[in-house]
């Protein structure tokens, strides 16, 4: 069971959550646009059904993108900063794809009759802001704590690029004659 959830967690340097929440932030976000240029009256009909694709293709990444940060959040210490910051991440993008799912359900019948439903709009935009202010904290947990990071400035670009090959490979060694590499701190 454990090599199972290292494979989902992916590998040091690597970790699969990350694209996750790309793809999954990217589908909203397209769901949100077409919202509201449909509200604007851009191409109403075509948004009303895009929007609510994307955001069904959000919320179909939604198990997988939240699985794979629990099993990060699992790993950072408890009662740490690090912890305290990856609960309120998680709690306010539980809530985001919650609003998500409500817009979803308010924009089913602006699919059948392609308008752009007030409701589902309201929440949609709702949404996008949850998605913003946790994608900002998700952020901090990296970026700020250096979570599931590896930090190996001298590891060769080939080992880097592959999965699984970043953690155990030998440093660049300095060219003759090339000033020395700087050490990381």
């Amino acid at each position: 069971m454990s090599r199972l959830i290292a494979l989902i967690k992916g590998w040091p340097g690597k970790p699969s959550h990350p694209p996750l929440t790309d793809a999954s932030i990217g589908a909203y976000s397209v769901g949100v646009a077409m919202l509201v240029l449909g509200a604007l009256g851009v191409e109403e009909e075509p948004m009303a059904h895009g929007s609510l694709l994307a955001i069904g293709g959000g919320l179909a990444l939604a198990p997988p993108t939240a699985l794979t940060g629990l099993l990060d959040w699992l790993d950072i210490p408890k009662g740490t900063p690090a912890r305290t910051t990856a609960t309120v991440h998680l709690l306010t993008m539980l809530s985001a794809t919650v609003v998500f799912a409500v817009a979803f359900v308010t924009q089913l019948d602006g699919y059948d009759n392609g308008q752009i439903e007030t409701l589902a709009l309201i929440f949609g935009v709702a949404a996008e802001a949850l998605l913003a202010v946790g994608g900002y904290i998700g952020g901090t947990i990296v970026f700020v704590y250096g979570n599931r990071v590896l930090k190996r400035p001298d590891v060769p670009v080939r080992d880097a690029l592959i999965p699984g090959h970043a953690e155990g490979a030998q440093p660049v060694e300095a060219t003759p004659g090339s000033p020395e590499r700087p050490q990381p701190p």
